[in-house]
């Protein structure tokens, strides 16, 4: 922007007509025809001197600015270098058990991963070192793809009665659902030997070992994820001999917790399996088994069992049927305002989502089934009503259904609305 010089009486603006300029140029070069007095031209000649101060302040200050903005950023200091730093994880098994080599006496073992950013390769360096037991030190070094950490370091008898096998689970950095590799190693003729690794790049940490019934060895756990929304399936890793098997178990079991009357604490398992169908829902859970606690898998903890076929169906959902693919499969509230939390599981896969509701029988000591309604429902406290949310069968518009309890527990259809703030308004009007 250029600067504006300020107008005064004094000053003469050179605009308008060329003709106009030429004659003010002319008059001016002239002179006048008479000499004005002494005192009047002091006068003006220190008016003049004032105004100038005032212009030159004025240019300054608008200059100030103009001179920073225009300052070059290569004259700033550079900033600091930021170096990546390296990297580096070590976990050591020093377990009395770990003996690799079957000579009776205990081992040390250290698995150590190293990533350098700097590095192009982009790989992790896995240096894994065994301290046997009788002075001997062998090691084994290698390079993986990716930033990986260490997550398991164990020991156990895999292929031997006689000697132990390394179980090492190497963690990959950065992963948002857990992913990991397992890596079986072996101590054979003198050196640290691969013997299995999982190539399924759905894998996830959690690996660990687990005795068999009838046999010194062990097993090997290890975890595949299902989806983002539900705890993996896990598969066994055995050897049978001659080879490996490596067979999953056939289903995944989701854990929630649910409070009761005094703040007791149970436990839902809900074993969830793929449906095998080619149209309807892809995950279903089968069976839904409540424990005493907030454990799981303990058969002296095990209050019932309900399968989804037990379980009525009804005019507006009638399949009999466990839903797990939505990542919103269970609802835990007190339904019936008991103080005790209830559940409710998924039968539907339409936009209605149809849930089962069970809800605890703190005289029976077990969950009874309910009712069904569609959706997430909303509680309103106050005349202890519920809404319900539903389609319409053009599936064009919602509805939503009020419902109360009667004197003995059951749920009563008391009037429906079009929109959602008509119904709590109604609600309120009740109440």
């Amino acid at each position: 922007m250029k600067n504006k010089m300020p107008r005064t009486p004094f000053s003469t603006p050179l605009s308008g007509s060329a003709k106009e300029t030429e004659i003010r140029i002319r008059n001016i070069m002239s002179g006048p025809k008479k000499r004005p007095p002494v005192l009047f031209l002091a006068l003006v000649f220190s008016v003049c001197i004032f105004c100038g101060n005032l212009v030159s302040c004025q240019v300054k200050e608008t200059e100030a600015p103009n001179a920073g903005a225009s300052s070059s950023l290569a004259d700033l200091p550079a900033p600091p270098e930021q170096k990546l730093e390296i990297q580096e994880h070590q976990v050591v098994l020093q377990d009395e058990d770990a003996d690799l080599d079957g000579d009776g006496l205990a081992d040390t073992v250290t698995a150590t991963t190293r990533f350098d950013p700097q590095d192009e390769s982009g790989s992790t360096i896995i240096t894994l070192t065994a301290a046997l037991g009788r002075g001997e030190t062998v090691e084994r070094q290698w390079t993986e793809e990716g930033w990986l950490g260490i997550g398991d370091l164990m020991a156990g008898y895999l292929t031997s009665p006689d000697r132990d096998a390394l179980v090492l689970g190497l963690e990959v950095s950065g992963s948002n659902y857990g992913a990991a590799e397992t890596h079986i190693l072996e101590l054979i003729d003198g050196e640290l030997t691969e013997r299995y690794r999982t190539e399924n790049a759905s894998t996830i940490s959690g690996t660990y070992l687990t005795g068999r019934e009838d046999s010194p060895l062990c097993d090997v756990r290890i975890p595949l994820l299902v989806d983002k929304w539900h705890d993996p399936e896990y598969y066994t890793l055995s050897w049978n001999g001659t080879g490996w098997d490596f067979v999953g178990d056939g289903y995944f079991t989701d854990a929630e917790t649910v409070t009761v009357a005094g703040g007791r604490v149970l436990t839902l398992a809900l074993r969830g399996r793929v449906s095998g169908e080619e149209f309807g829902p892809h995950l279903i859970y089968d069976q839904i088994q409540v424990f005493d606690g907030d454990m799981m898998f303990n058969p002296n903890m095990l209050l019932q069992t309900i399968l989804p076929e037990d379980v009525p169906g009804d005019d507006r959902f009638p399949d009999q049927i466990f839903v797990a693919d939505n990542s919103s499969r269970v609802w835990i509230q007190d339904i019936n305002f008991d103080g005790a939390e209830d559940f409710a599981v998924l039968c539907d896969s339409t936009k209605n989502q149809g849930c089962r509701w069970f809800r605890w029988n703190e005289g029976q000591g077990r969950f009874e089934y309910a009712f069904s309604l569609a959706g997430e429902v909303e509680l309103v406290p106050e005349g202890q009503k519920l809404i319900e949310t539903r389609w319409t069968e053009d599936w064009e518009d919602k509805l939503y259904n009020i419902y109360s309890f009667n004197n003995r527990g059951w749920l009563i259809l008391e009037s429906t609305w079009d929109t959602m703030v008509e119904a709590q308004d109604a609600c309120k009007e009740d109440f």
